[in-house]
């Protein structure tokens, strides 16, 4: 876990599942990271929780997933993370 200090963001994206195998990923290879999300979208008002984008399509994440790592890691965790995203 990155607490202080530079940190360069290597990954961002609205797929989970690749979120945490990217993760796994780092992990294995002994690669410091940190992580963080956001919520871009809000759901609908009068206390409605249900994001209409999420009934058109299950699938669809209103979340935003990121992964950052110390600029010496930088360009092993960029070749880690497009290993990742291109299996």
């Amino acid at each position: 876990m990155i607490l202080f200090g530079k940190k360069v963001e290597v990954y961002e994206s609205r797929d989970e599942k690749q979120f945490k195998a990217v993760k796994k990923k780092l992990k294995t290879n002994r690669i410091t990271y940190g992580t963080s999300w956001t919520q871009n979208e809000v759901t609908g008002g009068c206390g409605c929780k249900i994001n209409v984008k999420q009934v058109a399509n299950p699938h669809y994440s209103p979340f935003v997933w990121y992964v950052f790592v110390r600029p010496e890691d930088e360009q092993r965790a960029r070749s880690i993370v497009s290993e990742v995203m291109n299996s």
